[in-house]
């Protein structure tokens, strides 16, 4: 039963609530980082514990919910291709990051450190959005892919299982504009079925968590720059 209401808020509660969330008035009153991280995570590390004692009634295993461990022949090769792919994506970063105009650069900086992302300031707040970014993206995997999929496959078949899941988790997101909608399910689209054929969570964590990871040190390039040219102009 309590496996049963966790799918529930899973796919229906928890969109709904962030697509309300997304559509109301955003407040202006800032709030310190080590909260705002903090409040990225309680969340999912209470689903999780609710996951915890679903499981332990159901009988799951950690190899039933993803993780297969020792790792099969198609989780090492999903693990070594995250690998490659975060290692990939931060070379192509650093290299667009080179070749383009000062003009260009500074205008792409500004509106990365002036978005509302919270991007860490200092070394504190660093670790606690490392921890923050990877436990939530531990979770949400976990719940959205290993969770939902083994609950619903055997009672509405794969391929509905995928769409419930991918669809939940994509308006998961909250309601910014139909392209950031439609981004949000395709790519959660793309998780759920590479979870479904690899049946491995391993490296689904790895790319998830690396692809927001990897933006840490172009903020802080960017803020430092900022910070010199600020120290010049004085």
């Amino acid at each position: 039963m309590l496996n049963i209401l966790l799918a529930l808020y899973l796919l229906f509660v928890f969109p709904a609530l962030n697509v309300w969330r997304s559509l109301r008035p955003k407040s202006n009153k800032p709030r310190p980082l080590l909260l705002r991280y903090w409040s990225m995570s309680w969340h999912v590390l209470v689903l999780l514990g609710i996951l915890w004692v679903g499981s332990w009634q159901a009988g799951y295993t950690l190899r039933e919910i993803g993780f297969d461990l020792p790792l099969s022949s198609v989780g090492t090769w999903g693990l070594a291709f995250a690998v490659l792919l975060l290692c990939g994506l931060s070379l192509v970063v650093n290299i667009i990051e080179r070749r383009k105009t000062p003009l260009a650069r500074a205008e792409n900086e500004r509106k990365l450190l002036d978005s509302s992302f919270p991007w860490p300031l200092t070394g504190a707040e660093t670790l606690a959005f490392v921890v923050s970014m990877s436990l939530t993206s531990a979770g949400w995997e976990i719940l959205y892919r290993g969770f939902i999929l083994l609950l619903l496959t055997p009672s509405t078949g794969l391929p509905i299982a995928i769409a419930a899941s991918a669809l939940a988790y994509g308006i998961g997101h909250g309601y910014k504009n139909p392209k950031q909608l439609i981004a949000s399910i395709v790519s959660a689209f793309v998780f759920t079925i590479a979870y479904a054929l690899t049946h491995s969570l391993w490296w689904l964590i790895v790319i998830h968590a690396g692809l927001s990871l990897i933006s840490v040190p172009v903020v802080f390039r960017a803020r430092q720059r900022r910070e010199t040219e600020i120290a010049h102009a004085v």
